[in-house]
């Protein structure tokens, strides 16, 4: 059009459609959270399937110095991503998961493959059984029902409760302090909190 053309008419510029940008915003965090449960399911699977008494005892040793090796990796490499992401709660959540899968996982296949023989534990009959003991002394709570007599089994369940008290219960607070400055860090900022919302199918239009 001409400058000075008092009929001239300026075209706004194209707006984008608000139902696109509200699913772009979704896809990282739905990936994220696909890619957790993908890995929570995977450890559940491999758990479940690898062979840890007779001749393959010695996989539930690695399983263990392997979950306590990668622990501290983990929570450090996570913390980085918690205080750079728009989303810290999200990704301390999923760094939590993630680091209980690593150590139940871990522990369990260690107990397992302990006690064998039967003279380790008492209650302790299956895998599940061994995650079941696991879990209940994550808190140092336990029941009783599954505990461990033999020394060996003392051994073993000895430094997990120490490390459960000490590594991890230090990496889920630092996770969550994290996860805390990051988001008072984008509100003195002004930067605003994303809100994961799919949009009207109304404003489609």
């Amino acid at each position: 059009h001409r400058s000075g053309d008092p009929y001239s008419r300026v075209m706004p510029a194209p707006q984008a459609s608000p139902l696109l940008a509200g699913e772009r915003s979704l896809r990282p965090h739905l990936w994220q959270l696909a890619s957790t449960a993908g890995i929570v399911v995977a450890g559940v699977v491999g758990y479940a399937v690898t062979p840890l008494t007779g001749d393959r005892s010695w996989l539930g040793a690695v399983l263990a110095l392997g979950a306590i090796g990668v622990s501290a990796p983990l929570t450090v490499r996570r913390v980085r991503a918690v205080v750079t992401s728009d989303q810290p709660v999200l990704e301390a959540i999923q760094a939590v998961v993630l680091l209980l899968t690593v150590l139940v996982f871990g522990f369990a296949g260690l107990f397992v493959a302990l006690d064998q023989h039967g003279d380790q534990f008492v209650g302790l009959d299956t895998k599940l059984d061994a995650v079941y003991f696991t879990v209940t002394t994550l808190p140092t709570v336990g029941y009783g029902d599954v505990h461990a007599v033999g020394q060996a089994g003392r051994l073993a369940a000895t430094p997990q409760i120490v490390f459960n008290l000490t590594f991890l219960a230090v990496a889920v607070r630092v996770l969550v302090g994290a996860a805390q400055r990051r988001l008072a860090e984008r509100v003195d900022t002004g930067d605003p909190l994303p809100v994961i919302t799919r949009p009207d199918p109304d404003d489609r239009a």
